[in-house]
């Protein structure tokens, strides 16, 4: 069910309880039979929108009598109380309702109460432009080894460039990062070098870009290697990470 098709739920439900005040023919048992056969799914709605209040129900003081205290209005559809006025209230509640979805793309995802996943969520949202570019369509065709491998690539791609344009060397792999991330002499420093901590951050950060070429890049790349969706997006996640490093380095000339 959409949000569309919840909306147009609400309005019929409207519909019908306003013409439970009609009294220009329209037919009383058709719209008790459509407020009855729908009224757990529009529970449902209202609850998960935050919308649905319970009342109190009194009689006039000068008369005095039991009063209905929590009572859900739902339960009054067609027997009001004391006068009271349920049918409105519930016309209101369905009105801010539908206002909520409107405003809630996700909202029918979640009317079945499970908790939102990585199949939900825009992953692709987090991931760095470069590796998307590379990546995206490669993940959605389901060839999710060779989605890393290629986001493997391009990492590897942009570093080497870096290196090759900063200091004439053509290298690769894990060697290219070891000489791009140095901390004794980074061509591309990400930490600041003066305290003891900057120094540990662009060691650890230098060890992690090799390892990707090593334990990631190198097995892909020469193993007919089969991984899961989910693994290849843990994958892209940390590559998307280093690419995300790599925009906010400093160049050392």
């Amino acid at each position: 069910m959409s949000n569309e098709d919840i909306i147009r739920l609400l309005k019929d439900f409207k519909y019908h309880l306003q013409q439970l005040e009609s009294n220009l023919g329209y037919d009383y048992q058709v719209a008790r039979t459509f407020l009855n056969k729908n009224r757990p799914l529009v529970e449902k709605v209202l609850k998960k929108a935050g919308t649905l209040k319970y009342v109190h129900v009194a009689p006039p003081p000068l008369f005095g009598g039991y009063m209905m205290k929590n009572v859900n209005p739902l339960d009054l559809l067609f027997d009001s109380q004391y006068g009271l006025d349920i049918r409105s209230h519930l016309s209101d509640f369905i009105e801010q309702t539908i206002g909520i979805i409107e405003a809630d793309s996700t909202f029918a995802s979640k009317l079945d109460g499970k908790p939102q996943d990585v199949r939900d969520y825009d992953v692709w949202s987090l991931i760095h432009p470069s590796i998307t570019e590379v990546s995206m369509k490669r993940m959605k065709d389901g060839y999710f080894a060779d989605a890393v491998e290629s986001a493997c690539k391009a990492l590897n791609a942009r570093v080497r460039e870096i290196v090759q344009d900063q200091t004439g060397q053509e290298l690769d792999g894990a060697s290219l990062m070891r000489r791009a991330f140095s901390p004794s002499n980074p061509v591309i420093r990400i930490a600041s070098l003066a305290t003891k901590s900057g120094h540990d951050v662009q060691q650890g950060y230098m060890d992690i870009f090799a390892g990707v070429m090593t334990g990631i890049r190198n097995p892909k790349a020469h193993d007919n290697e089969t991984i899961t969706k989910e693994d290849a997006f843990r994958k892209l996640m940390l590559m998307s990470l280093l690419m995300y490093k790599i925009d906010e380095r400093s160049i050392e000339v």
